[in-house]
């Protein structure tokens, strides 16, 4: 199950890509640095926990 974590990091930096291109799709009101430090900050929150889970599974 070791395999999964580069895979799931993989995943993460395409999410962090996504968070970008939804800031630029944003247009005329583009966000501010909170806004965006908010979103990269849920992002690695939620691939942490995934990969919590993921070690948690290969322990058991």
């Amino acid at each position: 199950m070791t395999a999964l974590l580069p895979q799931l990091a993989d995943q993460e930096t395409a999410a962090l890509v996504e968070v970008e291109f939804a800031r630029r799709a944003a247009g005329h009101k583009p966000w501010t640095l909170a806004e965006y430090l908010d979103a990269i900050e849920s992002v690695h929150t939620r691939f942490n926990r995934f990969r919590h889970f993921q070690q948690k599974q290969v322990a058991a």
